[in-house]
């Protein structure tokens, strides 16, 4: 195994379903503050897995330092996030670079989380674009106070399917602030579908792994079956 393919081995990294290279997607998978890939897994996760049983996914959940990947809230200034949001980044990254050593490129692995790990995913889109099969928001946005000047478009997203999802009332992220995201995420050319949950709690509905479990589908090369 090469160094790089190590990171999918590392303290805190659970991998499910497919191993790595063998299965027709990749999945990085980023919990919420105070949660873990435990959580992810058994609230998020077996949801998606009972909805594709004929697609053969490789699921990374990494674990945040301490359960949750930054200490404040995604609208603080900028500069205050900036050095927890670059470590994030790098997880992300050599999570990726690992999946790659296995023979998933970033055309065939999708970033999804929820919560500081869908503002995570935000993040990852809007200032280290690679070129993803798709990308999951489940109730994230940009970080940065509302309305905030983010300077120049960043690198185009030319075509990226990625699915924002969000309540009409969430208490952690305003719904106002998950179309900005979308906002921002289009103006560099991404294919966005804003999925709105009336009076949903701060979680991911049905609907919304309905709406993520027919993205993947979709993204899965000959729509997920598998040969032999």
């Amino acid at each position: 195994m090469t160094a790089r393919a190590e990171a999918l081995r590392a303290p805190g990294v659970a991998l499910h379903g497919a191993p790595p290279g063998s299965g027709t997607l990749a999945v990085v998978l980023l919990h919420g503050r105070d949660q873990d890939p435990a959580w992810m897994h058994d609230h998020v996760l077996t949801r998606l897995v009972a909805r594709l049983p004929d697609v053969a996914v490789t699921w990374v959940l990494p674990a945040a330092p301490g359960r949750s990947w930054y200490a404040g809230r995604v609208h603080d200034p900028l500069a205050e996030t900036r050095a927890e949001r670059d470590r994030a980044a790098a997880v992300v990254d050599g999570l990726a670079d690992a999946l790659a050593a296995h023979g998933h490129d970033a055309r065939s692995t999708v970033l999804a989380g929820f919560s500081q790990g869908a503002c995570l995913v935000a993040d990852h889109l809007l200032r280290r674009p690679r070129r993803w099969a798709g990308a999951v928001v489940w109730t994230g946005a940009a970080f940065g106070p509302l309305g905030s000047d983010r300077g120049a478009a960043g690198a185009s997203l030319a075509g990226l399917p990625v699915l924002l999802g969000n309540g009409d009332d969430d208490a952690w992220i305003p719904l106002a602030a998950t179309e900005e995201l979308a906002t921002l995420l289009r103006d560099r050319d991404a294919d966005v579908e804003l999925r709105v949950q009336p009076g949903r709690a701060h979680e991911v509905a049905d609907d919304e792994v309905d709406a993520a479990a027919a993205l993947l589908r979709r993204l899965a090369p000959g729509d997920g079956r598998r040969v032999g």
